[in-house]
């Protein structure tokens, strides 16, 4: 595990919309913001928004890196949890 404590964790947030056909719309195809579940490792706690990680590895010249990486605001969090891995350490 990198010297970084990370911990995983489950976000389930709101995400804006929109149509895959984008123009001539009616309002009755108008699209509803969608409900989305991330999980990953929590790179970044901040007070406006958080970053997940999918994927971080060490590397001998660069340190650590992330891959897969999602910004989420704040705002946009409905509910978090942080995810205990089987076989871990509480």
């Amino acid at each position: 595990m990198p010297s970084k404590s990370l911990k995983p964790i489950l976000v389930e947030w709101i995400d804006s919309c929109e149509p895959a056909v984008n123009s001539d719309i009616t309002e009755d195809e108008f699209p509803s913001p969608q409900v989305i579940q991330s999980l990953g490792w929590l790179a970044f706690d901040g007070s406006t928004h958080i970053v997940l990680a999918g994927a971080v590895k060490e590397d001998a010249y660069a340190g650590r890196t992330y891959d897969y990486v999602i910004s989420i605001p704040v705002v946009a969090i409905i509910k978090r949890e942080e995810v205990r891995l089987v076989g871990a350490s509480p």
